[in-house]
């Protein structure tokens, strides 16, 4: 009986002993045990075999699983490299798309002669504004209608004098001072980074208006139509404010007479 009680204790001390958690205390004493007892030996053997099984088993699976998730996050990678490169490359398109057309837009710019006429719908109203720029004198026209809302305003800059006339119908007014810059509009910026920004939140896109090949841009708000030859702008929509703006230009045809100082009898002179 005691024999039978001692092989019992080793037989459930044998898990542990070859998973090298017993002492060595312990071990010493299985060892002993198994050199005199055939059948603990027996079963230990067993126990080992199936065990070395177990794991080879566990390993193999392992191996797969490894095998299995390295292919899905190849794949995974690859996946997310060709979009990057896609991106960057769409990103890329619109972005030199876009510094060509400010290149184009500052030569524009720099011409000292060319008339320009605005006008602008929202909501019922109209307001239109022509300007004539030859050398260094600007003349500029404002007016807005409605009739009841009617305002004509006129603003007129040379070397020598600034001024704003302005004209409701009941009370002219002259406003001595003040800045009047007129430049040809662009949508597009002198800085690359800031043309990179608006490439990744915005479409373009080659299309037709009015017979005249442009780009137009779309982001969320607006959609803006871009000369391709010129770099400058044509039509604006801003779907926010329900506005539509068309831009109209010419170079090279404003005479003196154009730009010649408007008449300014009758108007109450101001200091601003």
């Amino acid at each position: 009986m005691k024999d039978k009680n001692e092989c019992k204790i080793i037989q459930d001390l044998l898990p542990n002993y070859i998973e090298n958690l017993t002492s060595e205390e312990t071990n010493s004493y299985i060892k002993e045990h198994l050199e005199q007892c055939d059948k603990c030996k027996q079963i230990f053997e067993n126990m080992k075999n199936e065990l070395k099984v177990s794991n080879e088993k566990i390993d193999k699976r392992e191996v797969n699983y490894i095998k299995k998730y390295s292919s899905k996050l190849k794949i995974l990678r690859n996946v997310l490299l060709l979009i990057i490169i896609l991106f960057v490359i769409i990103v890329g398109r619109k972005t030199i798309i876009l510094t060509d057309l400010q290149k184009k837009a500052e030569k524009i710019k720099n011409i000292d002669n060319y008339y320009t006429k605005v006008e602008t719908y929202q909501n019922g109203n109209i307001s239109i504004m022509e300007s004539h720029c030859k050398d260094d004198k600007i003349l500029v026209n404002i007016e807005r209608y409605p009739e009841e809302y009617e305002v004509k305003r006129q603003m007129y800059k040379s070397e020598d004098e600034t001024f704003s006339l302005y004209d409701n119908g009941t009370v002219k007014v002259c406003q001595i001072g003040g800045d009047i810059s007129i430049n040809p509009v662009s949508f597009t910026s002198d800085f690359f980074l800031v043309n990179v920004y608006n490439a990744m939140f915005s479409s373009i896109n080659k299309v037709k208006l009015n017979g005249k090949e442009c780009y137009i841009i779309r982001d969320k708000d607006t959609e803006k139509f871009i000369d391709t030859e010129t770099g400058i702008a044509i039509k604006m929509i801003d779907n926010t404010n329900n506005r539509t703006t068309d831009y109209y230009y010419e170079y090279g045809n404003v005479k003196d007479e154009d730009v010649a100082k408007p008449d300014t009898t009758g108007y109450i002179v101001k200091n601003i």
